[in-house]
């Protein structure tokens, strides 16, 4: 940064240590019933094979290691190109090579930090300075150097990886205030005291979420490296929650302000904050990989459609009025994108609708959820064959709303007299639809037509052979 030699000194000295973890621990805690149900719902898919929950586990792997240099600035991505290269969508690598022939280097330099944070979860060895220095090799692999702010303007210098810092590294926040990190010549030992704590029985005792959060904080109040810290912080936070659950946390750049947001808060004391914003993101991860999962075990619309076209020889803090906002955007999207996933099918033999109707009969989620304050909402969803093979199937997902609704608070569609329910965090609803929210519902009415088509065929064909 820009600051006359004198300064450095006075920033030297304003160096806020991070806390120990008892003192975070004290200030902090997670709501555990939430977060075993939330992974519960994979544990009851144990059935499914390794391959399913693999593939479903690399797509967050993927969307976290290209967000993370995103919300450092080296690239730019938005919501629909993340998940592009993610799942692997046709084409992504053209669109990956359209943001610049160093963009991809450094992603693959990324995807390894997180395999390295994983081989070292999986093996369940304790953190060590070492093991933190190698993660910054890896995440900084294919970034040769980094821009320096001085007293002549911006200037880029070599980025030596997988040592600590040598020159100063203290930065101008967003609202232009000077921020502190660890002085050179204090964080080795800062680093000493960060692992000492991460080995400590307290901190091995501790909710993964909890684990993840103070190890994220605890590096990035030191800033250990010349640069890549916020990349490191993240993939280390990963190795907590793979050895809880498999999987990273997945913090994309469109929760970018809320992150920094948190992270300031932290700074002021306010830990609960950020141990509140890293619970999210790993439910986010949680309910994309559970999505992801049954989306790739649904029957193939298309075969289906073929199928059927075979028979016909073709080929084919609120308020109540908020929280009934946030029900009926979640009816509309959901709609639409059942909608957009009923196949358009080559023959007049096939029908297929989507509807939002007013509910006379209704199923509630439970005792702490109320219809809506117009009434009840159903989304019914049907198709039907033509003569000869006649045959009909519809589902019917009716609307619960939360009667004191928080933003960990759950808006859920469900299917009347089945164990089918889909959840929204009001958070994810208001004031905006979020992005992983809006993939989530694209692979729920992907995956109940596909089984609805599936069904419908097997009807049909009976049908006709009767």
């Amino acid at each position: 940064m820009s600051e006359p030699e004198t300064n450095i000194h006075v920033l030297d000295a304003a160096y806020k240590p991070f806390p120990t973890f008892a003192e975070w621990a004290s200030r902090t805690s997670v709501d555990t019933v939430r977060w075993d149900r939330y992974n519960a719902s994979l544990k009851e898919k144990s059935d499914l094979s390794p391959e399913v929950f693999g593939r479903a586990r690399e797509i967050v792997k993927r969307a976290a290691a290209l967000d993370t240099g995103a919300i450092e600035g080296l690239y730019e991505v938005d919501r629909g190109f993340t998940f592009t290269v993610a799942f692997e969508t046709a084409a992504w690598e053209v669109e990956l090579a359209k943001k610049g022939e160093n963009v991809r280097p450094l992603f693959e330099a990324q995807l390894h930090a997180y395999d390295y944070v994983l081989d070292l979860a999986t093996k369940a060895e304790p953190i060590s300075e070492a093991a933190i220095r190698v993660l910054h090799e890896e995440v900084c692999r294919a970034q040769a150097t980094y821009r320096v702010m001085t007293a002549v303007g911006p200037q880029e210098q070599t980025l030596t990886k997988g040592r600590y810092k040598v020159l100063p590294n203290h930065v101008r926040t967003r609202d232009g205030v000077d921020h502190s990190y660890a002085p050179v010549d204090v964080t080795p030992s800062e680093m000493a005291r960060l692992v000492g704590e991460l080995r400590s029985e307290a901190f091995l005792a501790a909710h993964p979420v909890i684990q993840a959060a103070y190890a994220h904080y605890g590096l990035v109040v030191i800033h250990p490296f010349a640069d890549g810290n916020g990349r490191v912080a993240r993939a280390l936070a990963s190795a907590f929650t793979y050895r809880a659950i498999s999987m990273p946390i997945m913090i994309l750049s469109e929760h970018k302000e809320a992150y920094l947001d948190a992270l300031e808060a932290a700074d002021g004391g306010r830990y609960e904050l950020f141990v509140d914003f890293m619970m999210a993101r790993s439910l986010d991860t949680v309910t994309l990989v559970n999505e992801s999962a049954q989306d790739a075990l649904a029957p193939s619309a298309e075969q289906s459609v073929k199928h059927i076209d075979s028979l016909y020889f073709t080929k084919g803090g609120y308020t109540h009025d908020e929280v009934d906002t946030a029900g009926t955007e979640l009816m509309k999207l959901v709609h639409a994108e059942f909608a957009k996933a009923i196949p358009k099918s080559s023959t007049t033999k096939l029908a297929g609708k989507v509807q939002i109707a007013s509910s006379g009969a209704h199923t509630l989620a439970g005792p702490s959820y109320r219809l809506p304050l117009s009434g009840g909402q159903t989304l019914q969803i049907s198709f039907s064959t033509a003569r000869p093979a006649i045959a009909n199937i519809t589902r019917q997902y009716t609307l619960s709303l939360p009667k004191d609704a928080g933003g960990e608070d759950d808006v859920q569609l469900k299917r009347a007299n089945a164990n089918d329910t889909f959840i929204a965090r009001m958070d994810e609803l208001f004031p905006s639809i979020s992005g992983v929210l809006r993939i989530r519902v694209s692979l729920f009415a992907e995956r109940v037509v596909r089984e609805m088509l599936a069904e419908l065929l097997l009807l049909a064909e009976k049908t006709l052979r009767g």
